[in-house]
């Protein structure tokens, strides 16, 4: 069982991760997908406010030379558990890597283990 949908920082990636998880306006154009995000503000998703953001309607994780990470850091949908699932998002990435972890489990503050659908500025790993 999925505990909960995370959206990660890597520690050494300076990067802006942009996501529209699955607005609302897509969630009412395809029958069955719920929105995990309204579009405006982080509602249900915990996280490091210094590193996670809504900006121009995308869920926004940065981390820059002067605001680096000491670790990996996730932003966690916490409102509902999911059991089967299929999870749609779009992302755009500038420099770095980062991720979405599923089946995974929480091992500290905003720290996760477990799987991740890694996405990379390169390409490689996406």
């Amino acid at each position: 069982m999925i505990r909960s949908i995370f959206l990660g920082l890597a520690a050494a990636a300076a990067l802006l991760l942009a996501l529209p998880m699955s607005s609302s306006l897509a969630a009412d154009d395809e029958a069955g997908f719920v929105s995990l995000f309204d579009g405006k503000t982080l509602e249900g998703w915990d996280g490091n406010p210094e590193f996670w953001s809504v900006r121009d309607g995308v869920i926004t994780g940065q981390t820059t030379a002067e605001k680096p990470t000491r670790g990996n850091t996730f932003l966690i949908y916490r409102p509902q558990q999911f059991d089967n699932f299929e999870l749609q998002a779009e992302f755009r990435i500038v420099g770095g890597n980062s991720g979405i972890q599923y089946r995974s489990k929480e091992v500290g503050k905003w720290v996760i283990g477990g799987y991740q659908a890694d996405f990379d500025a390169a390409g490689q790993w996406s």
